[in-house]
């Protein structure tokens, strides 16, 4: 495949533009405004091409996987916990661009729920958020989407010390996040890169557990969710803001799986293979 054609490329993101009607040569300048609307556009695209591609598969594979290491603690018993019980830290990453060996992770964002609770103390310890330093330039686009300028990842620390506390907030917890392959991809990478630590997560997908619920909604993007769930979303693409609106629809969707007598992580896995 050529350099170009790779995902984050110019021939990518062309055939991006032209599945959202955004073809042509770009007028210049663009105001702000602009700019920002398509990258918004742009990336709602990306996320949901990134989410269909092998998203069953995905599955499938992860299914499979436990089965075969059945007897590995941790991981396995979460299949068997009660969703109401279920320790969950729902994540949002903020990152460069859409490719993950050649772009960088920006901003990490986690809660932590259980069951359908939100954690947290008064020293703030249920929620975990961090700018971190790419060590590349930040594209204009990116810090007019996210506000993180290139001098705010500048004074931030390195990604792999933002890996560490994030991997600390979150271990021991299955994963939450909504268009999840864009996460999993960029942390999977970072792990590799910065810690030569294999894949050690279960990560859940909200897009897929919409797609159980709601059969007709052909808008699953974060944006469409929240809007008809009536969830605020104080600041979108900001990794702390994005994962709390993200936990806010799990807890939604763990009421409504309660509703319909699905009361484990491994009865929803058996609903969600259908998709």
């Amino acid at each position: 495949m050529k350099n170009d054609e790779r995902r984050g490329g110019p021939a990518w993101l062309e055939r991006l533009r032209a599945r959202t009607g955004m073809t042509g040569a770009a007028p210049s300048p663009k105001s702000h405004s602009s700019h920002k609307h398509e990258a918004e556009v742009i990336r709602a695209a990306a996320q949901q091409e990134l989410h269909t591609a092998g998203a069953k598969l995905a599955y499938e594979r992860s299914i499979a996987k436990q089965q075969r290491g059945a007897g590995i603690k941790g991981r396995a018993q979460l299949l068997d916990i009660p969703l109401l019980e279920l320790p969950v830290a729902v994540i949002d990453l903020e990152t460069t661009g859409f490719e993950p060996h050649a772009d960088e992770i920006i901003s990490f964002g986690a809660w932590h729920i259980n069951g359908t609770q939100w954690v947290s103390d008064e020293a703030g310890a249920g929620a975990f958020y961090t700018v971190v330093n790419p060590g590349i330039q930040i594209p204009v686009i990116i810090e007019q989407l996210t506000g993180i300028t290139n001098a705010d990842a500048g004074s931030a620390v390195s990604v792999g010390e933002g890996l560490t506390r994030f991997s600390s907030f979150v271990d021991g917890r299955m994963l939450i996040a909504h268009a999840s392959g864009h996460d999993k991809a960029f942390l999977r990478a970072a792990l590799w890169r910065y810690h030569k630590q294999s894949w050690k997560y279960r990560m859940l997908d909200t897009m897929l557990v919409a797609k159980w619920l709601y059969p007709q909604q052909k808008q699953l993007d974060l944006d469409s969710l929240t809007h008809l769930l009536g969830i605020e979303n104080e600041k979108r693409h900001h990794a702390l803001y994005d994962a709390q609106a993200t936990g806010a629809l799990w807890i939604q969707f763990v009421e409504q799986a309660l509703a319909r007598r699905v009361t484990t992580l491994r009865e929803l896995y058996m609903y969600l293979s259908r998709y």
